[in-house]
């Protein structure tokens, strides 16, 4: 049973990470083709998709009953990005820049990152918590989308549009699946090992649902854009803190403890970190790529001492 769903896990988790990467090419070809900044296409659309694999497996789980899953998964998919994701596109690059756009919204990110942690301060999330999560992310994409304006002109290729709208759905849908298989299979290896579930999503699952925006962010800065690297990965943390949290809330409220509590820590930690690189030099090289990488190390070091006590 247990190598079944280890089998099966791996298998899911190949299928997430490929169509996660067609959903975000076809996406950003559909931002592109409609003229939309290059820091909306990486920040929002390139992030929103690139969240789908956890936003997914955060949905199956909730109405699977075991909300901790999905929760667990968007905090270590989040630590992850922000450590492992960013230390590797930052040691292949030597050094990544920021752009304006990536500085002028850093205290935005900031504030959505932060938020699910004051909200998990009683103890749970409720889903008034998820409503208010969900609703700020709105408010936030609505005011990016107007302050980031449409660019060139001329007629849009609706053909090409269609095409890649139709490989997004298609796209979808494999996600979908794939993550629900991928929760189904977390939960039955959680039990055969006796390892709490939550153990399993922060560090299993969250590091293969950060494959997409990695593979996504590695091809930028193998092609010379560098800073939308950075947009897509800070886009994905944005959405996940609020968006996606707020979903998994909704749908079924969430207890939240110690694991829960030195996650938050740590993701906010994470964020304040990348904030002052920002701030400081406007980029971040390979020397701070190792140093995100020790944060990561710290990271898994302390949640599984917690869980051995």
């Amino acid at each position: 049973m247990l190598l079944e769903n280890l089998a099966l896990f791996l298998g899911a988790s190949l299928l997430l990470v490929k169509s996660a990467s067609y959903a975000v090419r076809s996406i950003s070809s559909v931002g592109k083709s409609l003229r939309i900044s290059d820091f909306f296409i990486a920040f929002a659309i390139a992030g929103l998709i690139s969240i789908t694999p956890e936003l997914f497996i955060g949905i199956n789980s909730a109405f699977a009953g075991s909300p901790e899953i999905g929760i667990g998964t968007l905090i270590g998919s989040n630590i992850a990005d922000l450590t492992i994701v960013i230390g590797i596109i930052a040691i292949v690059g030597r050094k990544i820049k920021a752009d304006k756009s990536i500085l002028k919204n850093n205290l935005g990110f900031l504030i959505l990152t932060g938020m699910p942690a004051v909200f998990m301060l009683d103890g749970h999330l409720s889903r008034d918590d998820g409503l208010i999560l969900i609703t700020v992310f709105i408010i936030y994409i609505a005011n990016t989308f107007r302050s980031e304006r449409l660019r060139g002109s001329g007629p849009i290729n609706k053909k090409d549009v269609a095409k890649n709208m139709l490989i997004f759905a298609v796209s979808m849908a494999l996600l979908f699946a794939a993550a629900n298989f991928m929760v189904s299979s977390a939960v039955v290896i959680a039990t055969e090992i006796y390892v709490p579930a939550v153990v399993i999503a922060l560090f299993l699952v969250s590091l293969g649902t950060t494959l997409p925006e990695l593979t996504f962010s590695l091809r930028a800065v193998m092609a010379k854009h560098k800073e939308i690297a950075f947009g897509d990965i800070l886009g994905n943390v944005a959405i996940d803190s609020t968006l996606s949290i707020g979903i998994v809330a909704l749908i079924h409220p969430v207890e939240t403890g110690i694991v829960f509590a030195l996650g938050m820590m740590f993701m906010i930690f994470s964020a304040l970190l990348i904030s002052f690189m920002l701030d400081r030099k406007r980029m971040i090289n390979w020397k701070e790529g190792l140093l995100l990488f020790a944060v990561y190390a710290v990271f898994a070091l302390i949640e599984l001492g917690a869980f051995a006590v």
